[in-house]
């Protein structure tokens, strides 16, 4: 059989065209969120509209999905999701049937790898590009596409040769404010490779649009930070510093902040310890059943972390530009919300200008785009 799989790699579905893979639903219609999501090892939330005010699900967006891994927003509100099996990107919008776009190939018989991370890039308004993150016959890459208002084409290829695995494949991308493009990598099961500055595996890489390392990147290629097992969320906050979610082994689960050219201990140390120089975690999660952390957005120095094996929501308070934190590995104020009750949470990212949440759920058959407010 074949390592390659030839999928459609783009339906165009309008949240009222009446697709099967895509329905729009009013509040009223949405799933109930929990009452009691338990408590955890910061504290508990309600995951409802009452008790603490956390996050509370207000409509179901899209569902009957297949492994919705990745949202990409639009500057015209719409959407990009990736399916990580099916090799699909659909186009969440108003209006218009379901249409296709040229196929890609994308490897599917690996545990984690697929088509993985979209992000629009920051001037998609007026050149279309879109940036996607996935897994092909030898390696990982980062490629660029054109939308031309109705479909993706023009593929071409900005960073090659990222190894890939059954696991640990990353996957994120996010455009930061200084117009490069930040790159989530894992460590492809190679250890000792996260620390080896010279490959592209257990990284947090910065590069330029058409893939060349960025200007003042920290060793003059591609690597931005290093000593990681496998970074699966990017985002900043509203001073500017840049926040990094990363599964541990079978304990540790972090929330990291970035420095350009730091480590980050892989394999060597896990958590809020450091060694031989090491940037120690800024928040730690003990025990992955309670996190596993995938996708991170923040919105108002608040982190929101979505997690796979823990089926959960966390919502950190950041510390303060300036700190981070008092060392002990534990922020102060953390609470989880909708534990167990939309499987494993693949995505979050804040819907544009809004207090909003979109949430990608992995729920075998019925995978789902919940919009979330906060």
């Amino acid at each position: 059989m074949p390592a390659l799989a030839r999928r459609t790699f783009l339906a165009l579905l309008g949240a009222s065209g009446g697709a099967a893979a895509l329905a729009a639903c009013t509040p009223s219609n949405a799933p109930n969120p929990p009452t009691n999501p338990g408590s955890g090892a910061a504290g508990s939330g309600t995951g409802g509209p009452g008790g603490d005010g956390g996050p509370r699900v207000t409509r179901t967006v899209a569902e009957r999905l297949s492994t919705p891994w990745s949202i990409a927003f639009l500057p015209d509100g719409s959407a990009f999701v990736s399916e990580r099996d099916s090799g699909r990107i659909l186009r969440l919008g108003a209006g218009g049937d379901p249409r296709e776009a040229a196929p890609i190939a994308v490897r599917t018989d690996t545990s984690e790898g697929g088509l993985l991370g979209l992000e629009a890039a920051p001037d998609f308004a007026s050149s279309g590009t879109l940036y996607a993150y996935y897994t092909a016959e030898r390696s990982n890459r980062v490629v660029s596409l054109h939308w031309d208002g109705s479909s993706l084409g023009g593929e071409r290829v900005l960073v090659d040769g990222i190894p890939e695995a059954p696991i640990h494949n990353g996957g994120r991308i996010k455009a930061g404010r200084d117009g490069f493009l930040y790159i989530g990598t894992g460590d492809a099961t190679n250890r000792s490779s996260s620390q080896d500055r010279a490959s592209l595996d257990g990284k947090v890489l910065r590069v330029a649009s058409d893939g060349a390392p960025a200007d003042g990147n920290p060793f003059g290629n591609r690597v931005f930070t290093y000593g990681h097992r496998n970074v699966q969320g990017l985002a900043w906050d509203s001073s500017g510093r840049l926040w990094a979610s990363e599964l541990g082994p079978d304990r540790d689960d972090e929330l990291n902040l970035l420095q350009a050219g730091s480590q980050y201990g892989w394999p060597s140390v896990t958590g809020a310890r450091s060694s031989n120089g090491s940037v120690p975690a800024v928040h730690v999660w003990p025990s992955t059943a309670d996190a596993s952390p995938s996708a991170l957005a923040i919105v108002d120095d608040v982190a929101y972390v979505a997690c796979l094996r823990g089926e959960r929501l966390w919502r950190l308070p950041l510390p303060a530009a300036g700190s981070t934190g008092d060392g002990s590995g534990q922020l102060p104020g953390a609470t989880e919300h909708f534990r167990g009750q939309y499987g494993r949470l693949r995505d979050v990212v804040q819907v544009p200008g809004q207090r909003e949440l979109w949430i990608a759920t992995n729920e075998g058959s019925n995978s789902r785009i919940l919009a979330v407010a906060i």
